[in-house]
């Protein structure tokens, strides 16, 4: 083929092939200079996740301590370098300069612990800023330092041949920066530690360039991801000490544990085994907690009682941690790795509703190989076998879906009595009946016997289910009922009944009452879901006042009124119940933002 006709990409290939045979650059595994470039992209989630890998170093050299601070160049409100420090038992020198080649861990063979493959300390550092430098000492010894420099390598000062080459240790003490900081809390100097210098902060990377902001973002972070370590190992960030937090919600002590009176409800946790497929022989355990919160959970208190409150300043600051964390969370050997949406085969994707309930996986690192974890340990990737586990031993979606149908139904609960309580004014629904009643033609039922008979038999029926409910007397409860329906022509009420009607209308004395039933899905997935507003909430009343009058009305005994009691007892509530849960696993769009489902 003509050189002229040769395609672009075919001639490059060949030209860099060319240059792979030159001695001056080898038939290496790797290109030096392209895998320092591709490590700074290897796609930490932010800054919190980059510096975790330096905590878990920390933790696993048994420190009682880690800063992480912060240094300036002029100026105090944007910070130019961070350094993680910790009391471990520190590194030799030659081990220094080894802790920023990749590939040169320690934990290579070993399944316990944070580490294995060596590639979190470089890896971590490059993708956050230009140049790293570790510092280390061990007990008796002196410091003695190594670094990695983007721009160096870059330039061809490390190239020898066809090999990247980095400079050797030298002794050297930490930066004024850190040893200033250190001293005015105390902790200077260290008998033995590590200091891990991020020199050159790379401001398109960092999560924030101001300080408090950076500061406030890992404070949150790290003390989610760390929660289970912060006892043993405290942390402080730019002079502040990490809170542990529990995004369950369930830990006394924890930030936001106690924001207000509200309080997340702890379900029975589960621990389960995962066996050897061959050989039946247990070779891991996972944990699992659940966690529901109260539909008002992330509302501040003067909005608890709101049937729409102010999504940008009505919500306390659970929600951040709830959103951050909506999901499954898993956990390897109390330390959150990961947040996985649940598989859509088995629960039909994540809902509105789902930042209302809380699952936690934690699970031994013997299992590690059932659960992919990519090598900067931010991603899990569960194995199949895995989800039936919890889906048959830990009974985990069976706990999400009951948790979800709870708060459904306090959430509707709670606007229903909003809704109501709306200045003073008729509901909705009751007053759209009203008006309407000027446009019927046909005559309204006459007042028999027979129906004065069957409103009063209601009463009664409606007086004795709440004497039972409350344990008290009925003739004390008719009173009760009897003042609160007084004057009322129409009302909408809730009751919670498993297994019967959608809905059901009844003459009650002389108020004719709408009941929805909680327990049907009618309720907890279309008038009672996230995303339902209060008129589409008036729009279904007036639908079912419409059928409810049409059943009441009629003759008691009648064909038309037993058409009615069978046809929404048989027909329309097991058919509407089945196509909602048809409609829940079938993906349609949302207008509704997800803020709003607080």
């Amino acid at each position: 083929m003509p050189e002229s006709k040769i395609p672009q990409g075919l001639r490059e290939q060949r030209e860099y092939v060319e240059r792979l045979e030159d001695e001056s650059f080898g038939w290496d595994l790797m290109i030096g200079d392209a895998f320092v470039r591709g490590m700074r992209d290897i796609g930490y989630k932010g800054t919190a996740f980059a510096l975790a890998e330096l905590v878990d170093n920390a933790i696993q050299a048994s420190a009682t301590h880690v800063d992480i601070l912060f240094g300036f160049d002029g100026g105090k409100t944007k910070p130019k370098k961070i350094a993680v420090v910790d009391n471990g038992h520190g590194m030799d020198p030659k081990m220094v300069r080894a802790s920023l080649i990749w590939g040169a861990g320690t934990r290579m063979s070993k399944s316990d612990g944070f580490g294995k493959y060596g590639y979190g300390l470089p890896s971590a550092s490059v993708s956050q800023s230009l140049r790293v430098s570790v510092y280390s000492k061990t007990p008796g010894g002196d410091w003695h330092r190594c670094y990695l420099d983007i721009e160096e390598i870059k330039e061809g000062l490390w190239t020898k041949g066809n090999r990247i080459e980095m400079p050797g240790v030298e002794k050297l003490d930490p930066p004024d920066f850190v040893v200033d900081q250190l001293g005015k809390s105390d902790r200077w100097p260290l008998e033995h530690g590590t200091v891990v210098v991020w020199d050159e902060l790379d401001q398109g990377r960092i999560d924030y360039r101001l300080r408090s902001a950076l500061r406030g973002r890992l404070l949150t972070e790290l003390g989610v991801i760390y929660r289970n370590y912060l006892n043993a190992t405290p942390m402080r960030i730019d002079g502040v000490d990490v809170e542990p937090c529990d995004p369950l919600f369930l830990t006394e002590g924890f930030r936001y544990y106690d924001v207000d009176d509200d309080r997340a409800i702890e379900l029975d946790p589960a621990t389960v085994e995962v066996k050897d497929k061959e050989t039946g022989q247990v070779i891991g355990r996972m944990r699992v907690r659940f966690a529901r919160m109260p539909a008002t959970f992330f509302r501040k208190p003067g909005a608890k009682e709101t049937n729409k409150p102010n999504t940008k300043t009505d919500m306390n600051e659970r929600l951040e941690i709830a959103d951050a964390n909506n999901g499954i969370i898993f956990l390897r050997a109390g330390r959150q790795i990961d947040v996985v949406r649940p598989p859509r085969n088995v629960l039909g994707g994540i809902a509105n509703v789902d930042r209302f309930w809380s699952i936690e996986v934690d699970f031994d690192p013997s299992l590690d190989d059932l659960f992919w974890i990519t090598t900067a340990k931010q991603q899990v990737t569960p194995d199949e076998s895995i989800w039936d586990i919890l889906r048959d031993k830990a009974r985990v979606f069976e706990a999400l879906g009951n948790m979800r149908t709870v708060y459904r139904k306090e959430a509707a609960k709670l606007s229903q009595e909003a809704e109501s309580a709306n200045e003073g004014r008729e509901r909705a629904s009751v007053e759209a009946v009203k008006e309407a009643k000027k446009f019927r033609t046909e005559k309204p039922p006459a007042d028999t016997p027979k129906r004065r008979e069957e409103a009063d038999h209601n009463l009664e029926a409606e007086t004795r289910r709440r004497a039972d409910k409350a344990g008290v007397s009925p003739k004390a409860i008719k009173r009760e009922v009897v003042a609160e329906r007084e004057g009322i022509e129409l009302s909408v009420e809730t009751e919670d009944m498993p297994g019967a009607p959608f809905y059901r209308c009844v003459q009650e004395g002389g108020t004719r009452v709408l009941y929805l039933n909680v327990a049907h899905r009618f309720y907890t997935e279309l008038y009672g879901d996230a995303g339902s507003t209060p008129r589409l909430r008036a729009g279904l009343e007036v639908l079912l006042w419409t059928l409810g009058n049409a059943e009441v009305d009629a003759d008691p005994e009648s064909d038309r009124r037993r058409f009615y009691e069978r046809e929404r007892a048989s027909v329309w509530s097991a058919t509407l119940a089945d196509s909602l849960g048809v409609l829940r696993k079938i993906s349609v769009v949302d207008d509704i933002p997800e803020a709003e489902a607080a």
